[in-house]
Parts: structure tokens; C-alpha cells; sequence
């Protein structure tokens, strides 16, 4: 590696952001906080996740996206065209139909390639791009420091925290893109979706919504009250089994219960999100996997009734992106089959995909 390289900070594909506010006050440019501004204006005027402002000179025409999530947002307010070059793709295998489809020769694009977590700023500059969204933590991320300083080229930064920040990612997005307009779209696409979900999952009693343990990766982590885990499981109609704890603090983000605790809560569901290594299988038959032994969770309400569950597709229902309400579909049925019954996910799928991305379900082929 040369002098002349600098490494920056990876962004992760995981599902946690802050809320910040978005447009200026400028009237000579579009101010992303007001969609419906006028699309020919000579600048759009940005303010990121840390509350970072920043003026594009015109829609983005060469954009790099450093974070996942993100960037299925931009296909969503069509600026897909714009992306020349992206940052590693997690679990791509689930995922390179759909970027085919959204964008053909997606396959073909540059990757900035990673080594332990930095990435390469020769690579970036490379691409020769005008807009670069990235993952950072801190508006003092180093990696916003050397494209800007370095490069001179405008970085928004994304931190998701909550469903409501992708709103603010999709109005931010589409101003970008050129196309605000389509931004009120997608976000009311997002909610009428959610509202359609969430109407079904009131009429349930409350006595009747089935508590459900969230199961991270690491088994014994969970969803915390304040998280957008369980806002999903809430818009579902399950309640968190968190909420009934008496001891620790079940507003934490993600909180780590031991086992004597997952026993006492005794969840009537447990829900898994992806985990390549671990299925609803293992839990219920009490397999030993890693240094996990199932078999101390068998007397637990949820593995007697066969009540586990798996987001078994990262990217289908990855509810950090505009695909929320396929994950809360998914889950709304598995967890309320009956009261979800006459709804046919695959049908609701594809309306969803070709609303939201033009393409369909399953194949993700493109809408003549």
C-alpha cells in the first residue's frame, strides 16, 4: 500500500441509528426537510445523522454507498443509476438477485474492498464519485474526515437507531437523487403498509397477544422495550417479554438475560433473528450448538408448544430498510397465525417489491 492510501472505518450492516434534523432555511436550494420543493433548483441542501449540513450542486450522478441499508433505499427513490461503487455485501448470496434486478450489471460494480473493518481511500477516489453515504457512529468518524478532506467529494453519514430515522433517510435520499417527490411515496408506502398490519394486530386482545423473546446472535441477547425489535414485534401484535422483567433494565437497546431470567419471563414465542449457524430446530429439540446447550431451554412455554421462529432471509426482512413491513408481516403471521390468516404473504410480497422497487416477487425481475 502506498503513501498516498488511507484506510477508512467500515460501516456495519446491522440495524441501530440517531434522528436528526434535515434541510436549511436557504431558499435558493432544496431544502430535503420540504419534499415537495421545487426539483429544479441548482442545489440541494443536506444535513446527515449527525447533524452535518452539506450542498450538492445537483443531483447525485456518481454516488458510492458504503452502507447497505442505505443503499437499498436508493434504488427505492430511484437513484439507483447513480451508484458506481459499494462497500462489501453481507450474506450476498440472499441478495444478488435482487441488485441484479434493480440495477442489471449491479454484479460488475466496484467493490472498495475491506481489511478488518477499514477501507481504502485510493479505491474511493477511483471512482471519481460525488456523493458517498457511509456508517458512522460520531460526526468524528475518520473515515468522513479523509473523503472529505482528502477528496473533497460531500459524505453523508447514516446512524439508524429507529424506524422513524428512515423516513428522514428516504427524504434525504430522494432530494438527493433528484426526485423528492418520490421520497413522500416510499415513506407512505412504508406506513399505509405498517397501518394495514397494525389495525389487524389491535382488534387482539391484550390478554391474547403472545409474549415473545427476541434472540440476537449471541442467543442471549434480546431486544430491548426501546428498540426497533420491538416496535416490530409490537406492530406484530406480540409484546415483548422484556417488559415483564422486574430486575435489570429492559429499556437498554440490547440487554443480555441470563438463563434463570429467560426461564422465569417464560416467553410464549421466541423469535430469532438470522443466524447462519443456529435454527428454530436446534432450540426445539434441545441440541447442543457452539457452547450453547438447548437443552435447559425445553421447558420453556414457547419450545412445548413449537412456537420458534427465524427471520430466515437477511435481506427480505431486513427491517432497517424500506423492507420493515415484510418483516412485520412475517412475523405478525407466525406469531398471530390465526388472527393473520386470510392474508397471503407471497401475493403481499410481490405488490410490496413492485410498489417499492419495481421489480418482483420471487425472481425480482424487472417491470416491463
Amino acid at each position: 500500500m502506498t503513501s498516498r492510501t488511507v484506510l477508512l472505518i467500515s460501516c456495519l450492516s446491522v440495524s441501530l441509528l440517531v434522528l436528526a434534523s434535515c434541510g436549511s432555511d436557504d431558499s435558493s436550494g432544496t431544502d430535503a426537510s420540504d419534499p415537495a420543493a421545487g426539483d429544479d433548483a441548482t442545489s440541494i441542501e443536506l444535513t446527515d445523522f449527525h447533524g452535518r449540513a452539506m450542498t450538492l450542486d445537483s443531483p447525485v450522478s456518481a454516488s458510492v454507498f458504503l452502507v447497505e441499508n442505505a443503499m437499498n433505499t436508493m434504488y427505492a427513490v430511484g437513484g439507483g443509476s447513480s451508484i458506481v461503487g459499494t462497500g462489501d455485501i453481507w450474506q450476498p448470496s440472499f441478495k444478488e438477485a435482487f441488485f441484479e434486478g434493480v440495477q442489471p450489471g449491479f454484479s460488475d460494480l466496484p467493490v472498495v474492498a475491506s481489511n478488518d473493518g477499514l477501507y481504502d481511500l485510493e479505491a474511493v477516489a477511483q471512482l471519481n464519485p460525488d456523493f458517498v453515504v457511509l456508517w458512522a457512529e460520531s460526526p468524528d468518524d475518520k473515515a468522513i474526515e479523509a473523503i472529505e478532506d482528502g477528496l473533497d467529494v460531500p459524505v453523508y453519514a447514516v446512524f439508524l437507531r429507529s424506524f422513524d430515522d428512515l423516513d428522514k433517510l428516504t427524504t434525504d435520499l430522494a432530494a438527493a437523487a433528484g426526485n423528492p417527490a418520490r421520497g413522500i411515496e416510499v415513506n407512505d408506502l412504508v406506513s399505509d403498509t405498517l397501518d394495514r398490519i397494525q389495525e389487524i394486530s389491535d382488534q387482539i386482545d391484550t390478554a391474547d397477544k403472545p409474549s415473545v423473546y427476541w434472540m440476537w446472535g449471541d442467543v442471549f441477547g434480546t431486544a430491548g422495550t426501546e428498540s426497533s425489535a420491538s416496535d416490530l414485534i409490537e406492530i406484530a401484535g406480540g409484546v415483548n417479554v422484556v417488559s415483564e422483567m422486574v430486575d435489570g433494565d429492559a429499556t437498554q437497546e440490547q440487554p443480555v438475560l441470563s438463563m434463570e431470567q429467560i426461564v422465569e419471563l417464560n416467553p410464549d414465542v421466541i423469535y430469532m433473528w438470522f443466524n447462519p449457524d443456529i435454527d428454530p430446530s436446534d432450540v426445539m429439540e434441545g441440541r447442543t450448538v457452539g457452547t450453547t446447550d438447548f437443552s435447559t431451554w425445553q421447558g420453556l412455554d414457547a419450545v412445548q408448544n413449537g412456537l420458534v421462529f427465524e427471520l430466515d432471509d437477511p435481506f427480505m426482512y431486513d427491517f432497517m430498510t424500506g423492507r420493515t413491513p415484510i418483516a412485520a408481516l412475517k412475523v405478525a403471521k407466525d406469531i398471530n397465525a390465526e388472527a393473520f390468516d386470510g392474508w397471503d404473504l407471497s401475493a403481499e410480497y410481490d405488490d410490496y417489491f413492485r410498489a417499492m422497487y419495481g421489480v418482483g416477487y420471487p425472481g425480482f425481475e424487472p417491470e416491463s
